[in-house]
This record gives structure tokens, C-alpha cells and sequence, in this order.
């Protein structure tokens, strides 16, 4: 009994002091001290130079493998614990003290590690900010313009893309791996904050899932890996990945992580990767223009496109259609409230400030 004791002690210990290790470094961070820059320039690059490389061995999705390992294991022990309370009562206590004492290891484990890898680099300078970029409100002939130029950087780029038989982007052949580690590491000359190390971005298996959830990819903080959907249409999926492998260098905010792919997939040299990137930054800045009353230029720009980049956005919109689900509002509302709790205020909206950066961007050039 006592060595029980001692063992329920020790998981006390732990959950305490990894709380609260988590809610000084995460308080830190967000006092405006420079210690989350500091963080992300001399702490940060630890994992994915680690953890991040040695998994970056394995072919798959370690991260997509432990949530089915986890999905799993609540099931079997859920499955012990109805046989216990029906067959083997008397060990119902063992079992679920067992089950505590690993919450109690577990979930600080947790908490911590998304504090390491994640939440701590939230309140890092701002990419734009660290760029020199002048972030400020611009006018709707700014906009317009801005729409104008990556519809004719598109048009550029359509004329020397591969097509499928419906006439959109093709990535059969494509090394998507190579050529996005490239274009990051390209860019990593220009932006230090991107160069080094960048593990290899992986195809989740069980995509459709990912579909269902209105997912494109998703970061994994505690594999430290760049997961992307490869069900989506392929234009979408280069872009994608290069804004999962910019959450590997400690850009964690949606807004930027989708600056910096577009900048990787333009200065990537590679039409391919150039086309998806400017494609994914057109929607942003065309749905900005839409949304500003700019009705007729919305109609006039995208008349311009290329027949390639209708093709591909027809077939983006038929393919997230079939996914306007119940479960895609509770994913969205999921992430919406994780976005506010790390001080994106604006939630989801927060993703339309990407179009400040590609304005403040435009302004630079």
C-alpha cells in the first residue's frame, strides 16, 4: 500500500510541476519580455533539429499512426473495464487507479509539450514586423491591384504547367518532398528565420478523415511533423505542405505560415510550385476584393484567369462541397476557439490578415 502510495505520489509531483513549468513559459511568452523571440531564435529549432529529424525517417505520418494507437487504447480499456465491472469487480479499483495515474502522466505531458513546441511561439515578432514589411490599412484600389498582379503572375505560370485529362494541375510525377524542402530552404537565404533543417513532409493516410474535418494539413506539436491531406485537389497540396513546413521553423500563426508558403512556391523557381502558391494567394486576396463591395473588378479578374486556374477553383469548390457537414461546423468551431486561446482574436476571420501581408509585400517590391 505504501509503495502504491509513493507511485500516486510521484504522478502528483509530475502533473504539478509540468503545469506549471507549462503556465510560467506560456505566461512568459505573452508578457512582451522578448522571451518568445528569444525562444523561437535559440530554443525552438531544438526539436524539429531532433525529434523532428529522427522521425522524419519514417515514411509515414508517426503522428496520424499515435492517434489511431490512442483511439485504440480507449477502446480496449473501455472493453477491460465493462469486463471488470461484470465479471472481476474486485479488480474495478485496481484498474481505474491505474487509469488515473496515467492521466496524471499523460495529460501534463501534454499541455507541456504543446507549450514547447507550439503555444510559446505565438508570441514571437511578427513575421511581417521581422521582414520590415509596413503593415497598415490600404485602399481598395490597393487590393484591386494586388488581385491584378497574382492574376497575371497565374496567367505566367498556367502556360507552363502539367495538366490531368480535366485540364487542371497535375502532380503525377511530381516530387512534392524534394521540391518543397527546396523552395523553404530557398527561402531560408532570404528570410534567416527559414533557413536549416526541414524534415520531411508526409501524406496523412487516412486523408478522407481529414476532408471530413475541412483539413488541408495540420502541424503535429508533439512529432514535431508537416502533415497534408492528399485527397485535395492538387493545387492546393504544394502550398499546403510549404505552410505546414513553415509551422516546422516556429511560425505558428496561420496568417503567416500562409504568407511564407506563398513566398517559397514563388521564389521556388519551379512553375509548378510557383502556380500553387499564387493561386491559394489569389483566393485570398480575390475573396477580400468580393467581400469589399468590389463586385464588378471580382468579375472582371476572374474572367482574366487562365482556363487552368477555372478548371482548378470549379474543381476545389466540387470537392469541398461534398464535405459541408455537421462535423466539418464542430471542427471549425473546435479550431476557432483554439486560435482565440493563443491570442488570435479574430479566430478563424484571422486568416483574411494574410492579405495584409501580401499587400504590405506588394508595397515593398
Amino acid at each position: 500500500m505504501g509503495f502504491e502510495c509513493r507511485r500516486h505520489w510521484k504522478c502528483l509531483v509530475w502533473a504539478a510541476l509540468a503545469t506549471i513549468v507549462a503556465l510560467v513559459l506560456a505566461g512568459l511568452a505573452r508578457g512582451g519580455t522578448g522571451f518568445a523571440q528569444w525562444y523561437a531564435v535559440h530554443l525552438f529549432p531544438f526539436f524539429p533539429n531532433t525529434l523532428g529529424r529522427l522521425l522524419s525517417l519514417f515514411p509515414f505520418s508517426v503522428y496520424e499512426f499515435l492517434l489511431y494507437a490512442l483511439v485504440l487504447g480507449g477502446i480496449v480499456s473501455l472493453a477491460a473495464l465493462l469486463f471488470c465491472l461484470i465479471w472481476r469487480r474486485s479488480k474495478v479499483k485496481r484498474g481505474l487507479f491505474f487509469f488515473f495515474r496515467l492521466l496524471l502522466w499523460a495529460v501534463p505531458a501534454v499541455f507541456l509539450m504543446l507549450t514547447l513546441t507550439c503555444s510559446i511561439n505565438y508570441g514571437r515578432t511578427p513575421f511581417g514586423e521581422a521582414a520590415g514589411y509596413e503593415l497598415r490599412d490600404s485602399s481598395p484600389e490597393e487590393l484591386k491591384q494586388l488581385c491584378e498582379s497574382l492574376s497575371a503572375e497565374a496567367r505566367a505560370y498556367a502556360a507552363q504547367i502539367p495538366t490531368d485529362e480535366t485540364g487542371g494541375l497535375s502532380l503525377a510525377g511530381a516530387d512534392l518532398k524534394a521540391g518543397t524542402k527546396a523552395a523553404m530552404s530557398r527561402l531560408g537565404e532570404t528570410y534567416p528565420s527559414l533557413a536549416g533543417y526541414y524534415p520531411n513532409p508526409k501524406a496523412v493516410a487516412f486523408s478522407w478523415g481529414m476532408s471530413h474535418l475541412r483539413l488541408t494539413g495540420i502541424f503535429s506539436p508533439f512529432t514535431v511533423e508537416a502533415n497534408y491531406n492528399r485527397d485535395i485537389p492538387d493545387y492546393e497540396i504544394p502550398y499546403t505542405t510549404c505552410h505546414e513546413l513553415a509551422h516546422l521553423k516556429g511560425w505558428i500563426r496561420e496568417d503567416e505560415a500562409g504568407f511564407i508558403a506563398y513566398l517559397a512556391c514563388r521564389e521556388s523557381g519551379d512553375p509548378v510550385l510557383q502556380y500553387s502558391g499564387t493561386l491559394n494567394a489569389l483566393s485570398y486576396a480575390m475573396n477580400a476584393l468580393y467581400s469589399a463591395g468590389r463586385t464588378e473588378e471580382y468579375a472582371r479578374i476572374y474572367n482574366s484567369l487562365p482556363q487552368q486556374a477555372k478548371i482548378d477553383y470549379r474543381t476545389s469548390n466540387a470537392y469541398w462541397k461534398q464535405f459541408e457537414t455537421k462535423v466539418a461546423e464542430v471542427s471549425n468551431a473546435l479550431n476557432d476557439s483554439y486560435l482565440k486561446a493563443n491570442d488570435q482574436s479574430d479566430g478563424v476571420q484571422s486568416y483574411g490578415r494574410m492579405v495584409d501581408l501580401l499587400l504590405a509585400e506588394q508595397r515593398s517590391r
